[in-house]
């Protein structure tokens, strides 16, 4: 048995990846293969398919890289605790009769909730955001 050996991962500029998406948009339209301009370029036709998709789909050619920040301890922040006061009104809930509404301006559309629950929101956030990843 003979094994593979793993070539390192390639890693393609973003204006590399944008003039291939155009090419292989520019010869779908006039009926050449998208799967030539990959192997001219030495890039594998699946990974191409995959940035055209993720183009028309987000209007990006990659997917943002999620950033984590690294702290060696938490920032403490200094806190001041003062007694309640009695003059404040007393909280009342929000009027069942308000209509609360979220639209959003996406990049393909638009989307309009009508008395989304918390849950919703925190979903529609969380896509939003971080497409979905957790």
């Amino acid at each position: 048995m003979s094994t593979k050996e793993r070539r390192p991962r390639q890693h393609y500029s973003p204006e590399l990846k944008l003039k291939l998406v155009k090419m292989a948009f520019e010869a779908t339209k006039e009926g050449n293969s998208v799967a030539a301009i990959a192997r001219e370029y030495g890039v594998n036709n699946n990974l191409l398919f995959k940035w055209m998709r993720i183009w028309q789909r987000e209007g990006l050619i990659s997917r943002p890289r999620r950033q984590y920040r690294k702290t060696a301890s938490p920032t403490l922040l200094p806190v001041q605790i003062t007694p309640p006061t009695s003059a404040l009104p007393p909280v009342t809930s929000m009027a069942s009769s308000q209509d609360i509404i979220c639209h959003a301006r996406l990049l393909h559309g638009e989307i309009t909730l009508h008395n989304p629950s918390t849950e919703l929101m925190s979903l529609v956030l969380r896509e939003m955001m971080f497409g979905g990843a957790r």
